[in-house]
């Protein structure tokens, strides 16, 4: 996997970014992960990902970019 080409994280074409990707409730608290099946991103709630946990990856792949903060 080519970890900066953008088309390895896709968004999946049902995916809403307010929604659940499985129980499409609304939330403030989504978790963005893989879906196995279509390798594409999707959001997902605590509950849905532990349900279905076997159907998704947490996807740590890619380096973010963002301001960084020193602590200490």
């Amino acid at each position: 996997m080519d970890y900066c080409d953008e088309s390895n994280y896709a968004w999946h074409e049902k995916d809403m970014i307010d929604r659940c990707f499985m129980c499409e409730e609304k939330s403030d608290g989504l978790s963005v992960v893989r879906h196995i099946a279509s390798m594409k991103m999707v959001h997902l709630c605590s509950d849905c990902m532990v349900e279905k946990m076997s159907e998704y990856l947490l996807d740590n792949t890619r380096a973010w970019k963002g301001t960084k903060v020193k602590r200490g």
